[in-house]
């Protein structure tokens, strides 16, 4: 009869994410070794394989455990006693260390979605991975249908897609730019991560994002007190 193992499936699992994460944090997403985790989880390379079957997989998995740990947070705001106009505006002014998952996060995401890992990744995972990401999106749009149903939103199909592209693309290529700007200023790395953390509500962001959600037929739309008290509510609920 063979032995036991000396770990169940879970711990396995748990054993081979941790390693993962200090490998990435040792070397970076594309450098680390299947066979160091392997070493570092204290597993044989095929316990390590029959959890994934590729570096890639390992990727996939950790980023849907990014997505996991967002959803969370995000359902938390999206809780508040809050308008829904206020809520969207929440989403940029918590402060986003509350989110991160990994001290890679922004790179992990950003590499995740590209076709050569999409293309190298098992499908099991992809499909893991993309079920959490709607998950995001799907509680977004539920919000956005409960105010049009409760006419806290006097619009239609249309104006709700905008919302959501809108918000989305206002809100990703903000963060994306200042990431891109405080990666080629590295030398300000602890300011940067200092200034991201958290925008104030006078923020180009939210100014702009102010606008273009007042620009839709609400029934109270937000003001500059607005913002204050948004802010209030995050810090009261210590996501800011």
């Amino acid at each position: 009869m063979a032995p036991a193992p000396k770990f169940s499936l879970e711990e396995q699992e748990k054993l081979i994410l941790f390693a993962a994460v200090a490998a990435i944090e040792k070397s970076n997403l594309l450098d680390f070794s299947m066979s160091s985790i392997a070493k570092s989880a204290g597993l044989s390379m095929g316990s390590v394989y029959k959890f994934v079957q590729c570096k890639e997989d390992l990727l996939i998995v950790l980023a849907t455990k990014m997505y996991q740990e967002k959803h969370r947070v995000f359902s938390q705001v999206l809780a508040l006693p809050l308008t829904t106009p206020e809520r969207i505006i929440a989403l940029s002014l918590l402060d986003f260390s509350k989110v991160q998952m990994f001290s890679f996060d922004d790179q992990l995401e950003s590499i995740v979605n590209t076709r050569s890992i999409i293309k190298r990744c098992s499908q099991r995972w992809l499909d893991y991975m993309i079920n959490c990401s709607r998950v995001c999106e799907d509680s977004f749009k539920v919000l956005l249908q409960t105010a049009v149903d409760t006419n806290e939103l006097q619009s239609d199909v249309n104006d709700m897609e905008q919302i959501n592209i809108g918000a989305w693309s206002l809100t990703v290529g903000y963060f994306q730019t200042v990431r891109l700007h405080h990666d080629r200023n590295s030398k300000q790395d602890n300011e940067s991560q200092a200034c991201i953390a958290s925008l104030s509500t006078d923020n180009v962001h939210i100014l702009n994002l102010q606008r273009f959600i007042n620009t839709f037929n609400w029934r109270q739309k937000v003001s500059k007190e607005d913002l204050e008290k948004i802010v209030q509510q995050l810090t009261t609920s210590e996501l800011r």
